[in-house]
């Protein structure tokens, strides 16, 4: 997966003037299709053909979901070719969600973006590096397994919350990045730990698939909080940190298989993780140093429920 460079952003950015015909009708003000309902602002990854051919299947960076965009929707051919002008300059969409039943969101409608809003996307991608000033690992499982508890206990549903906005391990359908971005500023700021982050993707022939209890989740990413331990005999090994799928850390390949479950589906098909500065908000390579987007997406999922 192809992390996203500031550097590529503010030279398409600089490159919107009268000769660059393709990047002017990117910005025109004039959406493709006007939008009447709230919209999310997304960049397309990729999609592919459902397996009945009945739709297209849109992965976005901003979300795990995956998105279906039926090929009898009255506008789609309009919507398609938004997708791939968007997904070609690495530029984001406004983005209409209609029924949300899993295991696929439905695209109901799209448009072009604001100019204001590519510039503010543009500032999402900050490529400084890591401050030096935090542990790079945890000296114990000890206390791997109190940082792990403690995140656990923020939760939304625990009633034991104390931080500013608890963290909705409820609700696995979306929001792993905003949750593991929460997970990193308390390690940074409780703990004086540096963690990395484990990005898991689905194969190119089938998606992640989690059980979830009474229902499942599917997603085309997944993403948690990944720390170093260093053993009494001065080895490393790392450990994932995600309380919305177990209850104590575990190991990157029993993170990943449990993301292809076959009884959820016989599409289930795990493809392959990427270890990322704990920094990386999203898989495009977008960060969030202020935690502005974590929280508003925290708070939006506070009081959501996986399976309802």
């Amino acid at each position: 997966m192809k992390i996203f460079k500031l550097a590529i952003l503010l030279v398409l950015l600089s490159s919107i003037t009268p000769g660059c015909q393709k990047s002017i009708d990117i910005l025109k003000e004039t959406p493709t299709i006007q939008l009447t309902d709230e919209y999310r602002l997304m960049t397309p990854a990729y999609y592919r053909e459902s397996e009945d051919g009945a739709s297209i299947q849109v992965r976005f960076y901003e979300s795990p979901r995956i998105y279906d965009l039926s090929k009898s929707h009255k506008d789609f051919d309009a919507i398609k070719t938004l997708i791939d002008e968007s997904r070609d300059a690495k530029i984001p969409m406004r983005v209409v969600e209609g029924n949300k039943v899993m295991p696929f969101i439905s695209l109901t409608a799209a448009a072009k973006p604001s100019a204001q809003e590519i510039l503010d996307a543009a500032t999402k991608y900050d490529v400084t590096p890591e401050p030096d000033i935090f542990k790079k690992y945890v000296p114990s499982m000890t206390i791997l397994n109190g940082i792990f508890d403690y995140c656990a206990s923020q939760g939304c549903a625990t009633g034991t919350s104390t931080i500013d906005y608890c963290i909705p391990f409820q609700y696995v359908v979306d929001g792993c990045y905003a949750r593991a971005h929460k997970m990193r500023q308390i390690m940074l700021e409780e703990y004086n730990v540096s963690c990395e982050k484990v990005f898991s993707y689905e194969d190119v022939t089938g998606f992640l698939a989690v059980d979830a209890g009474d229902c499942c989740v599917y997603w085309w990413y997944h993403v948690a909080p990944l720390v170093t331990l260093k053993g009494a005999d001065g080895s490393f090994t790392k450990w994932v940190v995600d309380p919305s799928m177990f209850n104590e850390p575990v190991s990157i390949e029993t993170w990943t298989g449990a993301q292809e479950n076959l009884s959820c589906s016989p599409a289930a098909n795990w493809g392959y993780y990427e270890i990322t500065q704990g920094k990386i908000y999203g898989p495009g390579g977008s960060t969030d140093n202020s935690y502005t987007s974590t929280n508003w997406t925290l708070q939006a999922y506070a009081n959501l429920e996986t399976c309802d």
